[in-house]
């Protein structure tokens, strides 16, 4: 078995080195286009050298779909729009009017220095719980009796483009979200639309909607694990002045990303003592206000791997182009999966059952123990076990019935040494 792995992986690296096309440092060349005025989302896989291209424009509102128990939700920063929170009170729907805006406060926006995806406009809504044992979301709060999160908040979504808006409210999340919304035709509301929206059996982050369709749209966001980086417009609070759309990175919930200002084409690499998950770890931070693109450089951490980036090119707007060059530096850094006497894999991967197997080599056994964990994308431990550490080629079944579907990140310890690989559980 151990021979027939080792063909697969040779035919692999075989492949690759025929394909990229490198330079003198060992660098792969990424010419990345979001198209003219950023039109679209572009996702980029490190390991795979890949790049998926989607439209960014033809959805308004994004629901978080890891599992029934999380919630979650966007608007689409590419579509200009701002966020006000109109009323606190349900009832008040058929009274909101835009000619109250001035008085509704400062605009919510897409938050961009955190650590989680689906923090979005609607969870900086003002809906607060009077209990601290009952958690509120922004727009509703937690019913311990039927479980359900109960919509308080009224949005009116303004798109500043050209002025239109649309009246939205979250009325429950059980699972699904059940919303509202109603289009402003420029003198009064039409009718109100009602949409349950659940969570779906693809194997995405987000559930995307338009308000154009009244419906869910597909297929614009590649399947969890498949995606590293994403390209696309999001709204920051730019020079310390005002909220200002840009262009640029956000990451994958599964990234840790070290910015440093050093030589970018060199051999000589640095070791960062600090890694972010700030999904806008990268952001927008590359670009140079003076033309000059030497001395910024991103090392990212993924699934055991660590890859070094910097940008070459910023085409603008004119263009959307974002290259950049890119390698693999986990050999240079020194990490290998756990040592040179221990290796790990797992398959299926994904796993459509819930049982995956672990395949281990232990060349030379210790007297340390080794353990296998699982930890789910909130960096919370979901699963745990102790594994064989006698020398040899081994297998151990898990059983992960107890999981929801999603991506975890396994973790295999032995003594001082660890290494984890990505784990998608369908």
């Amino acid at each position: 078995m151990k021979k027939i792995l080792l063909c697969v992986v040779t035919a692999m690296m075989s492949l690759t080195s025929l394909n990229a096309q490198v330079d003198e440092f060992g660098y792969t060349t990424v010419e990345l286009t979001t198209g003219p005025a950023y039109a679209n989302r572009v996702f980029f896989d490190l390991s795979e050298n890949n790049i998926v291209s989607h439209p960014a424009n033809n959805w308004d509102v994004a629901f978080w779909r890891i599992n029934a128990m999380d919630y979650g939700t966007r608007v689409n920063d590419a579509q200009n729009i701002e966020v006000y929170e109109a009323s606190d009170n349900p009832a008040d729907w058929d009274a909101i009017s835009i000619a109250n805006l001035a008085s509704w406060g400062e605009p919510l926006y897409n938050p961009d220095q955190t650590t989680y995806i689906n923090e979005g406009a609607f969870e900086q809504g003002s809906i607060t719980s009077s209990n601290p044992n009952v958690p509120a979301t922004g727009w509703g709060i937690y019913n311990p009796v039927n479980h359900h999160i109960e919509g308080k908040a009224i949005f009116v979504l303004k798109y500043v483009s050209d002025e239109s808006y649309v009246k939205f409210m979250i009325e429950d999340y059980y699972g699904a979200y059940t919303i509202k919304y109603a289009k402003w035709n420029g003198s009064s509301w039409d009718a109100t639309q009602t949409k349950t929206i659940a969570n779906g059996s693809n194997n995405n982050y987000f559930n995307y909607f338009s308000f154009d369709t009244n419906d869910v749209v597909t297929g614009i966001e590649p399947e969890i694990g498949t995606w590293d980086l994403m390209f696309t417009r999001y709204f920051t609070f730019y020079m310390n002045i005002m909220m200002y759309r840009l262009s640029g990175v956000i990451q994958s919930p599964t990234l840790e990303v070290a910015r440093v200002e050093e030589t970018q084409a060199t051999n000589t690499l640095s070791n960062p003592s600090e890694y972010s998950k700030v999904i806008t770890a990268i952001g927008h931070s590359w670009k140079p206000t003076t033309g000059v693109y030497d001395n910024v450089v991103y090392y990212i951490k993924e699934a055991g791997q660590i890859y070094r980036l910097y940008f070459i090119e910023n085409g603008g707007a004119s263009n959307g182009n974002m290259y950049f060059k890119y390698k693999n530096i986990t050999d240079e850094m020194g990490v290998t999966e756990l040592n040179k006497d221990f290796s790990f894999g797992l398959y299926p991967n994904p796993t459509v059952n819930k049982q995956v197997t672990l395949v281990y080599d232990v060349k030379n056994a210790s007297n340390a123990s080794t353990k296998v964990s699982i930890f789910n994308l909130a960096g919370q431990k979901v699963y745990e076990s102790n594994i064989q550490n006698q020398s040899g080629f081994y297998q151990k079944e898990l059983n992960l019935n107890s999981l929801t579907t999603g991506t975890y990140v396994v973790v295999v310890e032995s003594g001082n040494n660890k290494a984890n690989k990505k784990l998608i559980v369908k």
